[in-house]
Order: C-alpha cells, then sequence, then structure tokens
C-alpha cells in the first residue's frame, strides 16, 4: 500500500462545507424570512434522550461531513441505503435526515420552498430551506442502515435490535423528513470544557499548518484512556516509511451515549492529561472533538470517521479490534475488513481510499496492546512470545474498579487520568452515564446562543 504523503489531504468532495452566518445582522435577516418556527427536541427512546438532531447541524455546517449540506432528499436517502454514496457518487455511510412527527408537521404548516427557522435552547440556532418533504418507515432505516446477516453476510453476524444504541436512534425517528440545505445563523459558544477542544475542520486544518504538520494520524474515542490506548498512540504513529506522523490528534465524539459510557466532560479532559502530564509529547499530541451521537457501527461508524479525520486535515487512521462497536453484532475486526478489502454487500468493492469518489486517508489496521506480567509492560499483540500470560484489557472491568472507587493499578491508568474521572464523579455524582446525566446534559447541551430578538416569532 503507497502510504507516502507530504501535504495535508483534501476535503472528502474536494471543498470544505461551511455553511455558518457569522454577521449578527445578517444571520437576523435570513431569519426574518422564514415561514415558520421549529424549536429542536431530542430524539426520545423510552423517555430517555438518544440523539439531537442539532449535533449533526453543527457538524455538517462547520464542514466535519463534507460533502453533506442538510437533511437528505429521498433519492439520496436510497442512494447511500442501497450502495453508501450520495448522489454526487462520493461514498458516505449514514442517513443524514431531519424528521419531525406528524402532529408538528400539520402544524407548522410548511412544504417545498419554505424557510424553517431552527430554535435551540429558546434562541434561533439555524435555517432549513425545505426541497423536499416525505415520509420514512424508521424501522427500514434502521435495519438497512446497519444491515442484516442474510444481506451482509461479510460482517453482520446477528440481527439488530432496540439493545443496538445505534438501531434503537433510526428506529426512533419520527416519520416526516424534512429535506434541504441547514445553515447556521446564530454562531453558538462552546460550553467549558468542550470550548478548548473544539477545532472544526478549517481551523484544525490551520492549526497544523502553523504547527508543521503534513502527516497526522487520527486516534477514535469514546472513551478516557487507560495506557494501552497510550501504547496505540505511540506506535501507531510509525506509518510505512513514514517515521513517525508529525501529529497524532485524539477525536473525541461528543453527544449522547449508551449508560455506562463515561461523561463527555471526563473523556476530554481525561485525554487532555495524557499529554499534561507528558506521558505523550504534548508537541506531537492534540485532544479534539466532533459532536454526533455515537451509532455504534463498527465499519458504518469507521467510514464516517475517515470522512470526518480527513476533512480536518488527517492523513491516517487507527482502526483496531471492535472499532466503534458493542454487542455481538458485527465480526470484530469488521471495520479493517472494510479498510483492507472493501465489503461489497455495503457497496464497497474495495477499500474505500480504492474506490472512485472515496477517501485519501489511509488506515493503520492495528492488533492489540496487552500486558505481560513477565515482560512487566504493555506490549503488542504480535511482539511479545508470552502468549499464555498475556493479560487483555478489559474496559468492563476497569470501570468496574472505578465504579467501587477503586484506583486501578498504574500499568492499566495513569494517576493523573484516574482523578480527572473523580473530578466529574463528584461533579455528578457518578463515574458513568445514568439517564439522569443524559436527561440533564440535553437541556444544557455543549453549547450556548446569543440572544437573538426575531419580533415575528416571540
Amino acid at each position: 500500500m503507497e502510504v507516502k504523503m507530504k501535504s495535508l489531504p483534501p476535503p472528502h468532495g474536494g471543498n470544505l462545507v461551511d455553511r455558518v452566518v457569522r454577521d449578527p445582522e445578517r444571520g437576523k435577516k435570513i431569519a426574518a424570512g422564514c415561514s415558520a418556527v421549529y424549536d429542536i427536541k431530542p430524539t426520545l427512546y423510552r423517555d430517555m434522550p438518544v440523539r439531537n438532531v442539532y449535533r449533526e447541524i453543527m457538524s455538517i455546517c462547520y464542514g466535519f461531513f463534507s460533502p453533506v449540506e442538510g437533511s437528505m432528499t429521498q433519492a439520496e436517502l436510497e442512494s447511500l441505503l442501497e450502495k453508501r454514496r450520495l448522489l454526487s457518487g462520493w461514498i458516505f455511510p449514514y442517513p443524514m435526515l431531519f424528521d419531525i412527527s406528524e402532529e408538528d408537521y400539520k402544524k407548522l404548516g410548511v412544504s417545498e420552498g419554505d424557510r424553517l427557522l431552527l430554535r435551540l435552547k429558546g434562541q434561533p440556532f439555524a435555517v432549513l430551506d425545505i426541497e423536499e418533504v416525505y415520509e420514512i418507515s424508521p424501522g427500514e432505516v434502521a435495519t438497512r442502515t446497519f444491515g442484516t446477516p442474510e444481506a451482509n453476510p461479510e460482517v453482520v453476524k446477528v440481527p439488530f435490535d432496540f439493545k443496538h444504541p445505534g438501531f434503537t436512534i433510526y428506529s426512533s425517528f419520527n416519520p416526516i423528513i424534512l429535506a434541504g440545505k441547514y445553515r447556521i445563523i446564530n454562531e453558538p459558544k462552546l460550553r467549558k470544557p468542550f470550548d478548548r477542544f473544539w477545532f472544526p475542520p478549517a481551523k484544525s486544518r490551520e492549526e497544523f499548518k502553523k504547527r508543521g504538520w503534513t502527516t497526522v494520524i487520527a486516534h477514535q474515542t469514546r472513551n478516557v484512556p487507560h495506557t494501552g490506548h497510550e501504547a496505540l498512540l505511540r506506535n501507531a504513529a510509525f506509518i510505512g516509511d513514514i517515521k513517525p506522523c508529525d501529529g497524532i490528534v485524539v477525536n473525541c465524539i461528543i453527544g449522547a451515549k449508551r449508560i455506562g459510557d463515561y461523561p463527555d466532560e471526563a473523556i476530554v479532559e481525561a485525554h487532555e492529561m495524557v499529554n499534561l502530564a507528558g506521558y505523550v509529547n504534548p508537541k506531537r499530541h492534540l485532544v479534539t472533538m466532533c459532536l454526533w451521537d455515537m451509532r455504534y457501527g463498527n465499519p458504518i461508524e469507521s467510514l464516517l470517521h475517515g470522512i470526518i479525520r480527513q476533512n480536518m486535515g488527517i492523513s491516517f487512521h487507527m482502526f483496531g479490534r471492535d472499532h466503534a462497536a458493542l454487542g455481538p453484532y458485527y465480526d470484530m475486526y469488521a471495520a479493517q475488513i472494510l479498510w483492507e478489502k472493501g465489503i461489497p454487500s455495503f457497496g464497497l468493492e474495495a477499500p474505500p481510499y480504492a474506490v472512485e469518489y472515496g477517501l485519501h486517508m489511509r488506515p493503520q489496521n492495528m492488533a492489540e496492546f496487552w500486558y505481560c506480567p513477565h515482560c512487566g509492560e504493555v506490549t503488542y499483540s504480535e511482539n511479545c512470545t508470552h502468549k499464555g500470560e498475556l493479560q487483555r484489557y478489559s474496559g468492563s472491568f476497569i470501570r468496574s474498579l472505578l465504579a467501587e472507587g477503586v484506583f486501578p493499578p498504574s500499568v492499566i491508568m495513569r494517576r493523573e487520568v484516574y482523578e480527572v474521572v473523580v473530578k466529574w464523579w463528584k461533579e455528578f455524582g457518578y463515574p458513568f452515564n445514568n439517564k439522569k446525566y443524559l436527561t440533564e446534559r440535553e437541556k444544557e447541551l455543549e453549547v450556548d446562543l446569543p440572544p437573538m430578538n426575531i419580533p415575528k416569532f416571540k
């Protein structure tokens, strides 16, 4: 595989999407011309928030999901579900849809050609220029998005159900879809601690150039780091004949996650602590975030991660066992299968970088890092000969220690990282996501919006 890269890769689709109005007066004029107003609501499953479309709007308008510009038309949705491609031909994995209930649709009274004002936390936030209104079957969209053992035998092992968060999200969609382009007309301000990790693609590319980075590798995370993650960061950065990549970017997925995952505040600050405490050189390490409600889609999710990180200017991506997955649904190496040879049943006859209208970013597929008590160190699974003694990192085991207030051994987790977890434990009353945290979180969100007075919609 050819991996020589001496400059940042181009955005997916050729150009970065930027649909953010930064002039408040212009934003007010756009808002005043809207036909109706809609207050954004979280997607609920059994009264618990599992997704908020505002995060998709943010990530679309700031270019993370380039070349997508809004909520997909019915033809685009069908193209994506059938062959994982936009109508323009560019590969893309997930439906991006603005869904509302039939009751709300009737109240709004909007149709094709109307402009809808979207409010968030009581303030104008964005507009949606409606191109099409159509109806979906949420269960069908969910099933076709993630696949079935019959249709996708290369990687899908068992049928998806409501124990799977991503399947639950799409199954919980409202049936009416308003398709059209988004535009943020009242630029949000990221709340603490997220503000210092907000590097949307235009900003991240500027940061890389400022640091002199031309080769960058991404680490995807929804967890606080243990020492196995540190070993992955340091070792994966040695790519082919490039030794090592100039920069290592941790990109944390921030949004609704399953109960039992870590709070997002702890995730970003714990990864930051890895370089603040000197375990990874801060000159080569940058912690960032992307707003997205995890779908836990393994190979499908890895394709979105590749798009996000290429748009940020990242050259390479680490993919390990059970990438962005949970449960028995996918083969544990499904993401690596995608990036090594493709998944024809998902429309990819070859790896995502080897197909027309694919990605420029390259994968770094990794096996596992274990702790070897014989060697007394963390070792790559292919390097050590003491196979019978190797001890696998277990996220469940680490969380069980934390839940009991037990500091994990330093060979598993750094004291400084543990203290970050405890800090947010004290703040929220529990070290992991629970219903109270997720519910309160959807009231506060990750952003605040400046007041914008639009008399027409008071």
